[in-house]
């Protein structure tokens, strides 16, 4: 008797750790971002949704241009019965990489690193217009954006291929969005004998059409009394 129940204290022993051992393997060890997306409907600033690509455990989602990445919404899917550091749908700030650490139900960790980019500015790169008629003769454009706000605006006479007084250097805010009025700060103006300094103000506004043509308002003035000039560029 005393031999039956010690096997029988043994077997339940040996059962209790195979269950114990069972409980153990049913824990998730699953601990992955399985989606990554800037929804428009959580993010008041874009027009669209932006999905990150995922490549391992690195993350790079891009957005368009003029998007301030400073205080961000993402949504975030995650392997079933794992949780995450920060949490899903927290704001961040997305100016250097942001570190995800998405916990599994077995307690193992994995560690992600989320960049946002910015697309490049649409108006960046020279750009051709004209003839237009300015009131006194008919005139080329040649247009320069540059990705850190330098512009010149020429205005080349069509007759004699001479430069007109009205062409003008400046710089402006270079995370101004399109159809806005833009403040030129103005730094040279054409003169006789070449560019001269001048510090004044010009407003203009741009209105991309196609990658290739662009639509550009124009006033002498800032703030702006009415456009001057409306000119249609095309990209070379």
């Amino acid at each position: 008797m005393v031999r039956k129940s010690a096997f029988l204290a043994l077997f339940l022993l040996v059962g209790a750790v195979f269950c114990n051992s069972c409980k153990k393997e049913e824990l998730s060890s699953k601990k992955e971002i399985l989606s990554f997306i800037f929804d428009a409907r959580k993010n008041v600033q874009l027009d669209r949704n932006f999905p990150g690509d995922i490549n391992g455990t690195d993350i790079q989602a891009d957005v368009a241009f003029g998007v301030v990445v400073t205080n961000l919404v993402p949504t975030i899917e995650i392997s079933p019965r794992a949780t995450m550091s920060p949490s899903a749908d927290q704001a961040q700030d997305f100016t250097g990489p942001v570190v995800y650490t998405v916990t599994a139900e077995d307690g193992t960790t994995k560690t992600f690193s989320t960049t946002v980019a910015t697309a490049p500015a649409p108006y960046i790169g020279t750009w051709t217009g004209g003839p237009i008629d300015t009131g006194t003769e008919l005139m080329r454009v040649n247009a320069i954006f540059t990705a850190n706000g330098d512009f010149t605006l020429e205005f080349v006479k069509i007759l004699t291929s001479e430069m007109d007084a009205t062409s003008i250097k400046g710089n402006f805010e270079p995370i101004s969005r399109q159809k806005t009025e833009i403040r030129v700060d103005l730094t040279h103006r054409w003169g006789a004998n070449g560019w001269i300094n001048e510090t004044s103000n010009r407003t203009i506004m741009y209105d991309i059409k196609t990658p290739q043509n662009m639509v550009l308002y124009y006033c002498m003035n800032c703030p702006k009394t009415e456009w001057c000039l409306q000119i249609n560029l095309t990209k070379d």
